[in-house]
C-alpha cells in the first residue's frame, strides 16, 4: 500500500514535470531556460517520472535537437535524454518515439556531424538512441533504412574507423535491422556484406563488434541459399569466417548488453539449412547463461528454449560445436533451477512458476 508521503511525492514530481514542460515550450528561444529544464529532467527518475507525459517530453527534446545552430550543451543533453527515455521502455513507447520523428532527427544530426568531420559524444549518443529505439520495433528499423541510414553507417565507418564506441553502437543497430526479415534483402549488397564480413575480425570493444557482425550475418544466412543474391562475398566464405570468429571468442566473457527477450536468437535454432546461424545462436545463449545464469536461464526456459536446444542435440545435422554449446546451455539452466529449488526449500518457500503472482496488499 502506498504511504501518504510517497503519494504526495509522486504528485509533486508530476506537477514539477508539467511546469517544466510548460515553461520550456513557451521559452524555446531562451537557452538558459532550456538548459535548466533539461538539467532538472536529469535529476528525475527517468523514464518513470515522465511516462504520463512521455510523448510531450520526447517532442520537446526533438524540437531542441532540431533547432539550427543549437547551443552545444543543449544539443548534447537533449540527445542524452532521448536516449535515456528510449532505452528503458517497451515497444509501444519506442514506436511513439519513432512516430515523433526521432530516427529522422538523429540521422540529420549525424549527417551534420559527418559534414563537419566531427565524431563526438553527441554522434555516439545519436547512434545509441537509434539502437535503442529500433530494438524489436520493425517500423523504426524501416525508418532507418528509408532515411538512408545505411549510407551514413558506411560514411561513419570510413570517416571514423577507430572510434570503438561509435562502432559498437552502429553494429548494435545493424543487429536490430537484421532481425526484421522484410529488411534483410536491403542489407544484401556486396558493400554491406563485405563490411560485416571484415568486422568479424574486429577486436573493438572486446567481442561486441565481432559478435554483432556475426549476428547480422547469421540472420542473413537464416533466409536460406536462395536469398543469398550476391556472388561476392560468397555465402560459403562468410559462413566459414563466422565459424573462425566464434572460435576466438571466450565463453565466459562479460558483456555490455541487455536482452529483454531471446526470441530473435531462438528463431535461428531450427535453421538446419544454415548451421553457422545455429552456431551463433547457441554461442550467444551459452555465453549469457554461463556469465549471468540468474538473469538469463529463466528467460531461456520461459521462451521454450530448452526444447529447441534439445532438438538440436537429437538431430544428426548440426556439427559437434553446436551440439556442445546446446548441451552446456541445458546443463546450466538445469543447475540454475536446482539451486533455486534448494534455496526455496532452505527458506521454507515454494518456488514460483512464471505464471504465479505474489499476493500484494491492494490499495482501496
Amino acid at each position: 500500500m502506498k504511504s501518504a508521503g510517497s503519494d504526495y511525492n509522486f504528485r509533486l514530481r508530476r506537477r514539477v514535470v508539467l511546469a517544466l514542460l510548460k515553461g520550456m515550450e513557451y521559452h524555446m528561444d531562451e537557452a538558459t531556460m532550456l538548459r535548466n529544464g533539461c538539467l532538472t529532467f536529469c535529476h528525475l527518475e527517468i523514464p518513470h517520472d515522465v511516462l504520463f507525459a512521455y510523448e510531450r517530453v520526447i517532442s520537446l527534446l526533438l524540437r531542441i535537437i532540431s533547432t539550427p545552430d543549437q547551443d552545444p550543451f543543449l544539443e548534447r543533453i537533449s540527445t542524452f535524454l532521448v536516449n535515456s527515455l528510449a532505452c528503458q521502455v517497451d515497444g509501444q513507447e519506442k514506436k511513439i518515439v519513432g512516430d515523433l520523428g526521432a530516427i529522422e532527427v538523429m540521422l540529420n544530426l549525424i549527417r551534420q556531424k559527418i559534414d563537419k568531420g566531427t565524431c563526438d559524444e553527441v554522434m555516439e549518443t545519436a547512434w545509441s538512441a537509434m539502437w535503442n529505439v529500433t530494438d524489436e520495433t520493425a517500423s523504426n528499423c524501416e525508418r532507418f533504412i528509408e532515411g538512408k541510414g545505411m549510407q551514413l553507417f558506411l560514411a561513419c565507418l570510413e570517416e571514423f574507423p577507430d572510434k570503438a564506441g561509435l562502432l559498437r553502437n552502429m553494429m548494435g543497430l545493424m543487429g536490430n535491422v537484421a532481425e526484421v526479415k522484410d529488411l534483410r534483402q536491403r542489407l544484401m549488397t556486396p558493400a554491406y556484406v563485405t563490411v560485416f564480413g571484415n568486422l568479424l575480425n574486429s577486436d573493438s570493444d572486446g567481442i561486441e563488434v565481432s559478435y554483432n557482425a556475426s549476428g547480422v550475418l547469421a540472420h542473413m544466412l537464416s533466409d536460406g541459399v536462395e536469398a543469398w543474391s550476391i556472388k561476392q562475398p560468397s555465402r560459403e566464405e562468410i559462413a566459414g569466417s563466422m565459424v573462425q570468429a566464434m572460435g576466438r571468442w571466450s565463453l565466459d566473457v562479460k558483456r555490455n548488453i541487455n536482452y529483454r527477450s531471446f526470441e530473435p536468437i531462438l528463431r535461428l535454432l531450427p535453421c538446419y539449412h544454415s548451421p553457422q546461424a545455429q552456431h551463433w545462436a547457441a554461442w550467444a545463449l551459452c555465453n549469457l547463461t554461463t556469465v549471468y545464469p540468474e538473469k538469463y536461464c529463466r528467460l531461456v526456459v520461459k521462451e521454450n528454449g530448452i526444447q529447441l536446444l534439445q532438438d538440436l542435440g537429437h538431430d544428426p545435422r548440426p556439427y559437434k560445436a553446436i551440439k556442445d554449446l546446446a548441451a552446456t546451455v541445458i546443463q546450466t539452466c538445469e543447475g540454475d533451477w536446482q539451486r533455486g529449488e534448494e534455496l526455496c526449500q532452505h527458506n521454507g518457500h515454494d518456488r514460483m512458476d512464471d505464471g504465479d503472482v505474489e499476493d500484494e496488499e491492494l490499495e482501496d
